[in-house]
């Protein structure tokens, strides 16, 4: 049981409208998660504008931000949306092996990532260790794969998911499914 109230959309503050409506739009309903922060407004808002900004094509590829998320959350130990992120990067064609292979340590040597995907998955699990101590050599090897912007994203994706599943792990919140409405062709 989640140790907050989930705020219905019919029971939210009316400045809400829009980011609920926005939400059930993106994701075809209103994850917990967003019910969740709806118990601050504010908090709200901007999370999930973010997270709608975040959880679809951009200067990365959807299916590896899916793949940089599912790391995240392994990498600290978070159930929060695993399972749907997992299901979300097979339906964006993420073979079932890479996805497969992000649960141990088989992505290091596996035929199935890319030396910039592995190195972005290396930054993972640096992040997910200790932000502070991203070396520059690992930043030299990052930047030999991925543009500035793209290392941006990467960076944005890494770090809003550490809070959103520590966020969601610690108020017990949970969300099966993350879409329910029928990807748009990429």
């Amino acid at each position: 049981m989640p140790a907050v109230k989930l705020v219905e959309q019919a029971e939210a503050d009316p400045a809400l409208k829009d980011v609920m409506e926005a939400a059930e739009g993106h994701f075809g309903f209103v994850p917990n998660f967003v019910k969740a922060l709806a118990n601050n407004p504010e908090m709200c808002r901007v999370i999930t504008q973010f997270l709608i900004q975040a959880l679809g094509p951009g200067r990365l590829d959807w299916g590896l931000k899916e793949l940089l998320v599912l790391k995240t959350l392994r990498s600290i130990k978070s159930y929060y949306g695993y399972g749907a992120h997992e299901r979300l990067a097979l339906e964006l064609g993420v073979p079932a092996e890479k996805v497969g292979d992000l649960s141990n340590s088989l992505w290091r040597t596996s035929p199935h990532f890319s030396e910039g995907e592995r190195v972005l998955l290396e930054f993972v699990e640096q992040v997910g260790r200790d932000a502070n101590d991203v070396s520059d050599e690992l930043w030299e090897r990052l930047r030999r794969h991925w543009d500035n912007g793209q290392l941006l994203e990467a960076n944005a994706i890494v770090t809003t998911f550490v809070m959103i599943g520590r966020v969601g792990d610690a108020l017990g919140v949970s969300d099966p499914v993350l879409f329910t409405k029928p990807l748009a062709p990429m």
